[in-house]
Order: structure tokens, then C-alpha cells, then sequence
């Protein structure tokens, strides 16, 4: 009798780890979708970021980051439609928790450092500002490999966790010490007063970067998962 209780206490181990082991592959391949869909909408919103201001000469082009959620829910929803609808899960759960609380932060540090800037730039002189300025794009982009990161190690993919550290850490590098700016001049012979327009399209490019190593190529490697 105590025989058969050990072998059923085992056997229920057995399947609610094989269960998990299971949740957490459907899960990756959801998550695999979503970071695809929200990469290749990233990547979309930068090109035309970078196309208005370039064209019509103005930095107002950065408005349609305001878009970017809008898009990737649309996309997210209709992709959603077309498959059966999976129950939820801890696994599930876990990530999407982890990327609500990602948005949360993202919004309350993006309207915090507009704020600032708003006030920042009527309070100090423009050779003042640059040292007072709240730089939002390392911080968005290190936060955003964060998120990557955590959700690789509770899919328990070593190489999410990976993409996610390089991703989040490179960019925030290259954009905080301002190499792409180093670059442009020296690539450009121009100076800092002349590439105006062309620096504020240089934080699309860096999403860009971060959208391909981060996202889209991740989410296909996700979908791909046998």
C-alpha cells in the first residue's frame, strides 16, 4: 500500500512537471510572437520618426512614439484572433506581469523626464540644460533589456538572457556616451549646430539596433522553437 502511494506521489510529480515543461514551450512561443510583432512595430515607428524629421526638418517627429502602443496592440489583437485562444498559465502570467510592470515604469519615467524638460529648458541656459537634461533613451533601452532579460530566465532560455543583457546594455552604452553623435561629426566634417536635425533622429537608430537584437530576432528564434 505504502508502495503504490510513492509511485502515485511520484507519477503526479511526474506530470505536473511535465505540464510545466509544457506550459512553459506554449508560453515561448506566445512570447516569441509578441516580441516579433513588437520589434518589427518598433522598427517601423523609427524609419518614420526619422523620415518626418528629416524631411520637414523638425524634431516633432518623435510624436508618433505616442502611436507605437496602438500599433502593436493592433497587430498583437489581430494575430490573437486568428488562433485558439490559450488558458492562462503561471508561466504566462509571470511574463506578462513582467512586461506591465516594464510599461508602467517606461510611461511614468517618459512623462517625468518631458515634464522636467518642459520646465528645465525656461529654468536654465542651453550651455545649462545639456547638463540638467533627463536622457530618456539609454534608460528606455536598459529597461527594455531588463524586461527581456527576466522573461528569458523565467522561459528558462540561457540565450534570451543573453540577447537581452547585450542588447540592453549595448545600446544604453552607445547611447548615453553619445558615439553615434562622435560618429556623425567626424563621418559628416560638420558641425554639432549643422547635424541639429540629424541628432534627433540618431535615438531611432538606436531602437532600431535594439528592436533587431532585442525583439524581432528573439520572437523569430521563439517561433521557431520546436
Amino acid at each position: 500500500m505504502e508502495e503504490n502511494s510513492n509511485l502515485t506521489a511520484e507519477r503526479s510529480l511526474e506530470i505536473i512537471t511535465e505540464q510545466i515543461a509544457q506550459s512553459r514551450k506554449n508560453v515561448s512561443k506566445s512570447v516569441g510572437q509578441s516580441l516579433y510583432i513588437a520589434g518589427i512595430c518598433m522598427m517601423g515607428t523609427c524609419i518614420a520618426i526619422a523620415l518626418v524629421n528629416y524631411i520637414f526638418q523638425t524634431p516633432m517627429g518623435h510624436l508618433l512614439w505616442f502611436a507605437l502602443p496602438i500599433f502593436i496592440w493592433i497587430a498583437s489583437h489581430k494575430r490573437k484572433d486568428e488562433q485558439a485562444h490559450a488558458p492562462a498559465t503561471i508561466v504566462g502570467t509571470m511574463v506578462a506581469k513582467t512586461w506591465s510592470t516594464f510599461c508602467i515604469f517606461v510611461l511614468g519615467f517618459f512623462f517625468i523626464a518631458l515634464i522636467w524638460g518642459f520646465f528645465a529648458s525656461r529654468l536654465y541656459s542651453p550651455s545649462e540644460y545639456i547638463y540638467m537634461e533627463i536622457k530618456v533613451t539609454p534608460v528606455i533601452v536598459l529597461l527594455m533589456g531588463m524586461a527581456v532579460t527576466i522573461t528569458g530566465h523565467i522561459l528558462r532560455q540561457r540565450w534570451l538572457v543573453i540577447f537581452g543583457i547585450i542588447a540592453g546594455l549595448g545600446c544604453f552604452m552607445w547611447e548615453h556616451l553619445g558615439i553615434g553623435k562622435q560618429l556623425l561629426i567626424v563621418l559628416s566634417g560638420l558641425s554639432p549646430d549643422n547635424l541639429a536635425i540629424s541628432f534627433t533622429t540618431l535615438p531611432c537608430l538606436t531602437f532600431v539596433i535594439f528592436a533587431f537584437i532585442g525583439l524581432t530576432l528573439p520572437g523569430l528564434m521563439l517561433k521557431r522553437q520546436k
